[in-house]
């Protein structure tokens, strides 16, 4: 549970404090004692230079890292794009392949279904 310390009513009885639950504090009553409670405000302090320069350090490392990083994505994109473009030659040839066997099996099956439709007639007659 939170606790706060508030100014004492009486010193001699008291001393200089008494500590009370946060959710007991009235602000209408009591007064806070000391630089140490808090009562939920965020305490706001400005950066030392050290933490000011260390963060500082830090973005530029992060600024340096990002653009190795786009320099090996757009790499890398590169040789995708070679890549595709290899892949897409190698289809047309073998589209080209397939169109050539296809024409010379159709070029093998023309001749040979005429001599069976002549034989066909011919023993018919």
């Amino acid at each position: 549970m939170d606790t706060l310390k508030i100014v004492s009513t009486d010193l001699r009885t008291q001393g200089p404090f008494v500590v009370i639950n946060k959710s007991d504090f009235n602000p209408d009553v009591h007064e806070l004692y000391g630089d140490d409670n808090d009562l939920g405000a965020p305490t706001e302090r400005a950066p030392t230079m050290a933490e000011l320069l260390a963060a500082r350090d830090q973005l530029l490392e992060r600024e340096r890292e990002l653009a190795a990083e786009k320099d090996r994505v757009a790499e890398q994109a590169q040789a995708n794009e070679a890549e595709a473009q290899r892949l897409r030659d190698e289809a047309v040839s073998l589209q080209a392949a397939k169109d050539a066997a296809v024409a010379a099996a159709q070029s093998q099956v023309a001749p040979a279904t005429a001599t069976a439709e002549k034989a066909a007639k011919a023993a018919k007659a």
